[in-house]
């Protein structure tokens, strides 16, 4: 197993589009389509992040993708986008996506709505891909460390939001847990009988 670890890795594709007003690019209909599209050819373990600043795509593999999800970028968004003024950036390995993720944080907690926007994006993706066995648990690591550092600098806004969405993700989780647990014991008392 540990060598699957060291063959596959977590990388990421970050577009920014360059002097072009903050707005998406792809509707959220789009992304759920590109998304699946990426899955049918890269494999299950890919999450697509859309915000107002750009888009992130993570993915874990072995094999670089990063040309292959780029010109699908190009082919999704050509004519809505003067594709010329979107900037492509491709993390390789674990340590750079780190770097990457992180950066990002510490920039959009210079700008609280942003911040708070993305914050609250990545708990819901976290939510909605709960099933991902890489991307989301690595992502996370790498969210929950960056929260701290922030939070230790007293510079985290709306901390108090966050911290509620976060709340209510994790409770939201035990419901599931329990949730599972009772069908469980019903099923069970029902073959029994």
């Amino acid at each position: 197993m540990s060598n699957k670890k060291e063959i596959e890795s977590l990388k990421s594709v970050n577009i920014i589009g360059l002097g072009v007003n903050r707005r998406l690019l792809m509707s959220a209909s789009r992304v759920m389509v590109f998304e699946v599209f990426l899955k049918e050819n890269i494999g299950e373990e890919v999450l697509v992040v859309n915000t107002n600043i750009g888009m992130e795509i993570y993915y874990y593999s072995k094999n670089d993708y990063s040309l292959f999800i780029k010109e699908s970028i190009l082919l999704y968004v050509l004519t809505k986008r003067n594709c010329e003024k979107l900037k492509f950036t491709n993390n390789l390995n674990r340590v750079e996506v780190y770097k990457s993720f992180c950066e990002a944080l510490f920039t959009f907690s210079k700008y609280p709505q942003t911040f708070l926007a993305y914050t609250k994006k990545f708990i819901y993706l976290k939510e909605k891909n709960e099933s991902s066995k890489f991307v989301i648990p690595i992502l996370n690591s790498f969210f929950e460390e960056a929260l701290k550092v922030i939070e230790k600098t007293g510079k985290m806004p709306h901390y108090k939001k966050i911290h509620d969405a976060k709340n209510k993700s994790q409770k939201s989780d035990s419901d599931k847990i329990l949730i599972k647990s009772l069908i469980s014991e019903i099923l069970l008392k029902r073959h029994s009988n």
